[in-house]
């Protein structure tokens, strides 16, 4: 056991191995513990010296879990050391070895553990490393507190943007998912003949500044647009308006060009549109002969010279006073005519995109061959009457024969407009008494373009019998068209307008008022109930039908994909009808109705008993 490793002459293999590695650490020599003897001096050089330093023993580059090795090594060597001491006392090679292995972790550690690269002397305490022959990278060098805090911030601001643009998101999602049509399309239209709606300044004729005051009525009512039987000069207006003199000048009992000017801007201002009745003098000459009184400017810039009265006048308003429609009167007495087709072409290019056409059902119907396509490719609105004449099975019958016929045949043919009461007709009131609000609950359930006429919204009637009969060429033209009256304190004096007129025969229900508003509101909020039909795949299918029940119950059915399907029911006799009708719908609740208090019930069809001149719109369940 003192033999020395230097002086023993049998030294074997293994006991080289450690003396080689011994001379390659760095270290100095200590007694491991105070008990252990000291070993007899050898003959060895100072492991610290520079001849060891260079020995190529030990390479600490290569092994890069030498710290690790090391620790652990010096943790068994003293746990050996306190738990044997006698093995240590009989082995001092090893106790030397364990020693040595102890400088080295000193040496070959940074506080940090990271290993050494270089030589001892290079080496920092505090565990920065110096690489003499290497350039460190630029990034090495940055403001690295800094980038951190501008990262940070990018980082925030690009969360508070995203937050921000969900936010926006949410808030701007549509509440309802309804298709977009143009504004003339299923939309409610509101016909006045200004001379009998609204006097402003007390002259006995109502005026384009009555029609002014009184358009939050009207926006109320739930029209979208406003038509205007006849505003032009004519002669003995208003008792034969139709007795037209100029289609560029106003009607001085109405109004002037000025008044025109600020009833266009506040009809726009509530978000409607204004359109015309015009009578078509004339259809469209070419003028060979330029002549500047004569001259149309297009809305695609573009002059043409035309003699005709029509087309000069649909320049005029179209271009000049921004309206929005016309509606052409008498066009049925040219449908035989050559220039028919080329009329309604050059027209519709008058008046631009955007704006529309309105012909008679006469006009469509006495059209013929190539006329009859360019009606049905320039026309937007073709106006048709419903009435009970021949009976509610001739009604069925009438609006049957509408909705498959032609019309219904093709996605861009004219849109159907229908009036049950206009200029031209008795008044609902007076033909089917008791019947205004059921027949008009009716004409709003149909696909298509609805129409209210003034007065119809409270059951107006029309002038007496007698006055009819006692001066029967006078009123023939304007036997319905009483003054209309206001309710409240907002009449000033209309009972007493119109000298050339009577009043109403029968007196204003104003009550009415609230049940028509609910009419308009469900139609123009119900997709089911103001789109006409169903496209698919290039093709047009009916989403109408009119289901056969008892001789005076209408029963109309509506549908649309994903949408409630909508029924009306209507008895227009006049005596209550109990029927089952559960073999069709098994029941809906009631979205409006004659009766306003049935609104947000729920109905069941079986036994259900409808009363007498009523009628009712019911959304079923999906």
């Amino acid at each position: 056991m003192n033999d020395l490793p230097e002086n023993n002459s049998n030294v074997g293999p293994s006991e080289l191995e450690t003396l080689d590695y011994l001379h390659g650490v760095k270290s100095s020599t200590c007694l491991l513990l105070p008990t252990t003897p000291s070993p007899t001096p050898l003959d060895f050089k100072h492991p610290l010296s520079e001849e060891i330093a260079e020995a190529p023993f030990l390479s600490l580059n290569n092994e890069p879990n030498m710290g690790n090795m090391q620790n652990s090594d010096a943790s068994a060597g003293d746990s050996s050391s306190s738990g044997d001491s006698s093995s240590v006392v009989q082995d001092p090679v090893s106790a030397q070895l364990i020693n040595n292995i102890s400088m080295l972790d000193y040496q070959t550690l940074s506080k940090n553990g990271d290993h050494i690269m270089g030589e001892a002397e290079d080496c920092k305490l505090n565990g920065n490393l110096n690489f003499p022959n290497r350039k460190l990278p630029a990034f090495v060098t940055w403001n690295w507190p800094l980038i951190r805090k501008i990262l940070l911030w990018i980082v925030l601001s690009g969360l508070v943007a995203c937050l921000g643009a969900i936010i926006a998101m949410i808030v701007t999602i549509p509440k309802e998912c309804n298709p977009n049509l143009p504004w003339h399309q299923g939309k409610v239209f509101y016909e006045i003949f200004p001379a009998s709606f609204r006097d402003s300044n007390h002259d006995g004729t109502g005026d384009l500044k009555g029609i002014i005051k009184k358009l939050d009525y009207i926006h109320e009512l739930g029209a979208s647009a406003i038509r205007l039987n006849s505003i032009f000069e004519a002669n003995n207006y208003p008792e034969q308006y139709y007795n037209v003199t100029n289609l560029m000048s106003i009607a001085k009992d109405i109004g002037n060009i000025e008044d025109f000017e600020k009833l266009v801007k506040a009809v726009k201002s509530k978000n409607m549109s204004l359109v015309l009745d015009i009578p078509v003098l004339s259809l469209a000459n070419l003028v060979s002969v330029i002549d500047t009184n004569y001259t149309v400017l297009f809305s695609n810039d573009v002059s043409a010279k035309y003699t005709d009265q029509t087309s000069t006048a649909l320049a005029f308003w179209s271009q000049v006073h921004n309206v929005n429609g016309f509606y052409l009167k008498n066009l049925e007495e040219f449908v035989d005519n050559i220039n028919f087709g080329r009329s309604l072409q050059l027209w519709k290019q008058i008046i631009g995109n955007g704006k529309i056409l309105i012909v008679s059902e006469e006009s469509y119907k006495k059209a013929v061959g190539k006329n009859l396509d360019v009606l049905l490719s320039q026309v937007d609105l073709i106006d048709i009457h419903l009435n009970l004449e021949n009976g509610i099975n001739g009604l069925k019958e009438r609006i049957d024969e509408v909705i498959t016929g032609t019309l219904w045949s093709k996605p861009h043919y004219p849109w159907v407009h229908w009036n049950i009461g206009n200029i031209n007709s008795e008044r609902i009131s007076t033909k089917h008494t008791n019947n205004t609000l059921a027949l008009s609950a009716l004409e709003f359930i149909l696909p298509g373009t609805a129409s209210i006429f003034y007065g119809d919204e409270i059951g107006l009637g029309g002038l007496p019998v007698h006055d009819v009969e006692e001066d029967f060429h006078e009123h023939e033209h304007i036997h319905n068209l009483v003054p209309m009256m206001f309710s409240g304190n907002d009449n000033n004096g209309n009972k007493l307008i119109l000298p050339w007129n009577s009043k109403s025969v029968l007196e204003p229900k104003y009550h009415f008022l609230e049940v028509m508003r609910r009419f308009t509101e469900v139609r123009l909020n119900t997709p089911t109930i103001y789109l006409r039909a169903i496209f698919k795949d290039g093709n047009i299918l009916k989403n109408t039908e009119i289901r056969k029940t008892e001789e005076n119950l209408v029963v109309i059915e509506r549908w649309y994909p994903r949408r409630n399907t909508c029924v009306f029911v209507g008895n227009l006799g006049s005596k209550s009808i109990t029927t089952d009708l559960s073999s069709m719908f098994y029941g809906g609740t009631v979205v409006a109705g004659t009766n306003s208090s049935l609104v947000g019930q729920v109905l069941y069809f079986d036994q259900v008993t409808f009363p007498p001149n009523s009628a009712i719109i019911l959304k079923l369940e999906k």
